[in-house]
């Protein structure tokens, strides 16, 4: 036996002009931006000790759904800051293609640290500073300028020339 759902045509108008983006099912669902970042960093923290990475994969994707640009660069940035994964640089390269201001303090976070737990990536520091530098460079606000004089002036010398040379790059724009 077969039952047929039947519909009226203003219903069914209706349904089809409604988006069907994450950001719509979620306030559909009373799901806030926040409440999602929130559970993408706490869910990522537990996924990555796990090494769970199928899962953390879907966590990062989860990311590039938020619509509100500032929640997504926080959420980006808190991601950026966690040892254990292998994926900074893409990161760092999603902040950058956002280009949020929200994501300056994460940024310097990372240049404060000297790449601590970076060292998989095998690179030498102005080889990571320049993922840095293209980013703060493009978020290109006052503050993300700042950020990129003070570390200049780092005693890390690659951290010092990776940033002297991307403000080099932009004065002769």
């Amino acid at each position: 036996m077969v039952f047929r759902i039947t519909m009226d045509q203003s219903l069914r108008a209706l349904l089809d002009h409604i988006s069907v983006t994450p950001s719509d099912q979620n306030q559909l669902a009373g799901i806030d931006p926040h409440i999602v970042k929130h559970y993408i960093i706490s869910e990522t923290e537990a996924a990555i000790p796990k090494r769970d990475w199928k899962r953390w994969y879907a966590l990062l994707e989860m990311s590039y759904f938020i619509e509100d640009e500032q929640i997504q660069a926080e959420t980006l940035g808190n991601l950026l800051l966690m040892p254990g994964h292998d994926r900074h640089q893409e990161i760092t390269r999603d902040i950058q293609d956002l280009g949020h201001p929200a994501s300056i303090p994460y940024i310097g976070k990372m240049l404060e640290t000297q790449y601590a737990f970076l060292t998989y990536t095998c690179s030498e520091d102005q080889v990571i500073t320049k993922w840095f530098s293209h980013a703060l460079a493009d978020i290109g606000t006052p503050e993300a300028i700042a950020m990129m004089c003070k570390f200049a002036l780092s005693p890390n010398r690659g951290i010092a020339r990776g940033m002297r040379y991307r403000l080099q790059r932009i004065r002769n724009r």
